[in-house]
């Protein structure tokens, strides 16, 4: 029964586009602060040192225009106004005011400002900076000028974020979230199939992201469904495959008390045996267990030789000769039994039912087993469609053991490798194997 219960699914962060905002809106502050030290900076340069410049050049030319005309005018400008007294009384606004020579800054009119004093015989006369109008023509001609320009610039800036965000980020999403998926481990008693990982991320009216996105939840959802009912008949079939055996061997067990034990008797509980392991590791490996299932430290000779011995009647009916031999000193290896004994059971027989030849040779090393058969080999190793590629891949659908896919997912739950080779290119270039040259394939395993 497929669960409908919803899980709220949390959405993942869009790394570009948190990176893109990040120094977006650094980049903002930081030519704001720029900006702010540049005016600063200019302020103080224009008041200190260009005002006070310019009014001392200014009092100068007025002096220069006293000398050639007495009755000279002050300057009497919109930036620019002064006052001029013969007495040694100042008017009645600077009376408490202690003027000496130079550029100032003194309240005129109620406000501070910039002025420059200077006396020449009785002549007195005080020139007064408008910098209230100063400070307006920087703002009008200089700051805003400046603010127009950076709020285009950031305004495209941030338009060019929103398209990139468009047209980019949520393919980029989806492509992450799909990566992000393992539907192995997930843990499908809580999962709910109608619940999707692509659900909380926004296409942004971006009708490519929109079409990928439902075929993505599409996708999702039907492989949720293939999956978890893969995996109920795995349970259920589980259950019906124990009872029989379960069955077999009381009933074997009870024909033992009865009539004695034999040969074929020993053999059959035996198999039995065998099959509610295999059943147990089958499932284990299934529900992606097999992190559960018991290793020990056993000797890989031990078990070879007993599956070779087990194969006997078949390789006599066969016409087919299994030669053993152990290359140097061995050492236990952290094993699981069952396992170990599919892996092998299966090769050894796919070898006997269909390499065509008249030996097979198992040859045991330190980091390495390679079984040889001289059947009809490798036409072409890179040729899909070569007899021998074409009757090993068809040995997973008929046959006898699991299959050669499930014995290459058995070697990585192992930690093994396992390769497929011509014989006569694989001995040529090890030519250190006491093994003739022919036609046929060579299986290698190769330990950890």
């Amino acid at each position: 029964m497929i669960s409908k219960r919803t899980e709220i699914i949390p959405q993942k962060n869009d790394r570009l586009g948190v990176i893109f905002s990040r120094y977006y809106w650094l980049q903002i502050a930081l030519i704001a602060l720029s900006i702010f030290i540049g005016l600063a900076c200019s302020a103080w340069v224009i008041k200190g040192s260009l005002l006070k410049t310019a009014l001392e050049q200014e009092m100068a030319h007025y002096w220069t225009r006293l000398d050639r005309d007495a009755n000279a005018n002050l300057p009497d400008t919109k930036n620019l106004y002064g006052y001029r007294w013969t007495t040694t009384v100042p008017p009645d606004q600077f009376r408490n005011v202690s003027l000496t020579s130079g550029v100032h800054r003194i309240y005129v009119d109620g406000k501070e400002r910039m002025t420059v004093y200077g006396e020449r015989g009785d002549q007195h006369v005080l020139l007064v900076f408008g910098e209230s109008n100063v400070n307006q023509l920087v703002w009008i001609f200089g700051l805003a000028p400046l603010m127009l320009s950076l709020f285009v610039l950031y305004s495209f800036l941030w338009w060019s974020n929103r398209r990139a965000k468009r047209y980019f980020s949520p393919i980029t999403r989806l492509a992450h979230t799909l990566e992000d998926i393992d539907l192995e481990n997930i843990n499908w008693a809580k999962q709910s199939t109608h619940t999707s990982p692509f659900q909380e991320i926004q296409t942004n009216n971006n009708i490519e992201a929109a079409d990928l996105k439902q075929a993505l939840e599409k996708y999702h959802l039907m492989l949720s469904r293939m999956i978890l009912r893969e995996r109920e008949f795995i349970s259920d079939v589980s259950h019906e495959l124990r009872t029989p055996l379960t069955v077999l061997k009381g009933n074997v067990q009870l024909s033992q008390a009865k009539f004695g034990s034999d040969r074929a008797m020993t053999a059959i509980e035996n198999t039995i045996d065998d099959m509610q392991v295999l059943v147990d590791t089958l499932l284990a490996i299934s529900r992606n267990k097999s992190s559960q299932l018991s290793y020990q430290f056993l000797y890989l000779s031990h078990i070879v030789q007993s599956l070779i011995a087990d194969l006997d009647h078949v390789s006599t009916f066969k016409g087919i000769a299994i030669k053993y031999q152990l290359d140097g000193q061995e050492q236990r290896r952290k094993l699981h039994s069952a396992m170990t004994k599919m892996v092998f059971s299966n090769i050894l027989r796919n070898a006997l039912n269909y390499s065509q030849g008249t030996q097979v040779d198992v040859i045991q090393r330190d980091k390495m087993i390679i079984i040889a058969d001289n059947g009809i080999g490798i036409v072409d190793q890179n040729d899909s469609s070569s007899p021998q590629i074409t009757r090993l891949l068809a040995q997973s659908a008929k046959g006898h053991g699991i299959g050669l896919l499930l014995v290459d997912k058995l070697c990585k739950q192992l930690g093994w490798r396992v390769e497929l080779f011509d014989r006569d290119r694989f001995l040529a270039q090890h030519q250190d194997l006491s093994l003739q040259h022919s036609r046929g394939l060579v299986v290698v395993i190769y330990f950890t």
